[in-house]
């Protein structure tokens, strides 16, 4: 495995996983927990908060070490304060990636006011906090790099979730602000989008049968869902000096869906 990012200090925002492991797997992995083990199998020394304690030590455990952080991300003082944490045992915070977020399934006519403010709060909110709060660290060093997830629903509409859609794009905002404003200053933004991706969330939120799992198949080009572990090489590619001319931009992982429509 490749050493790109030894030296560096990494935050991934909601690195625990939550939901049914796939056969074989030793733990459940979810996208935050892969691109943790993916930062730390490439040199990084990676903090990861999750909702759940528990879930955050099992990847600190999977990775051998670093920081588990609980932490909910709908709390602005905690994002800070996880940012805090993390600077106080590191000494600062070289990438952040941001990959919390939630989805009620709401239409526009059934969408309730309080799961549209949870959803702000996880899906955007807790993004541009955390990124407030890192960023005076890597303004005085003159550099860092910040990865959101995101997903497909940001560029277009199943007409199944419309807090989660209007979140996403929110995200694409934030991450556009981050790179225009701070490029000159040696600090990038970029934001992943994902297509259908067999994650602990998605296998929780939609189920976990052989035949859900060849619906969600039958979606992409290539005939199958996408693994965690390949969204966390994208995460590392665009955390690395890889990509140090790449900012502001949406890298789609997602089989080709996109294509296809």
């Amino acid at each position: 495995m490749s050493s790109r990012l030894a030296g560096r200090i990494a935050l991934v925002v909601g690195g625990g996983a939550d939901g049914p492991a796939r056969p074989g797997d030793g733990i459940p992995m979810g996208n935050g927990r892969a691109i943790a083990l993916r930062l730390a199998s490439e040199g990084a020394m990676v903090a990861v908060s999750d909702l759940h304690l528990e879930a955050a030590q099992t990847t600190v455990t999977a990775m051998g070490g670093g920081l588990a952080i609980q932490a909910d991300a709908g709390d602005p003082d905690a994002c800070i304060a996880t940012v805090r944490q993390v600077e106080s045992k590191y000494g600062r915070i070289d990438i952040v990636v941001c990959n919390v977020g939630i989805s009620k399934l709401q239409t526009i006519r059934v969408q309730t006011l309080d799961a549209w403010r949870q959803a702000v709060d996880v899906n955007v909110t807790s993004n541009w906090v955390t990124a407030q709060a890192v960023l005076p660290g890597m303004l005085e060093r003159g550099g860092g790099v910040f990865v959101f997830v995101t997903s497909l629903a940001a560029l277009a509409s199943s007409g199944s979730s419309m807090a989660y859609e209007v979140t996403k794009s929110a995200q694409l905002g934030i991450t556009r602000h981050i790179a225009v404003r701070y490029a000159d200053r040696g600090i990038r933004a970029n934001a992943l989008a994902l297509g259908v991706i067999d994650s602990t969330m998605v296998r929780k939120l939609y189920g976990d049968s052989a035949e859900r799992h060849a619906g969600r198949a039958r979606m992409s080009p290539m005939g199958r869902e996408g693994r965690p572990e390949e969204v966390a090489a994208a995460a590392a590619f665009l955390a690395s000096d890889d990509a140090s001319y790449i900012t502001g931009t949406t890298l789609i992982v997602d089989g080709g869906i996109t294509a296809a429509l």
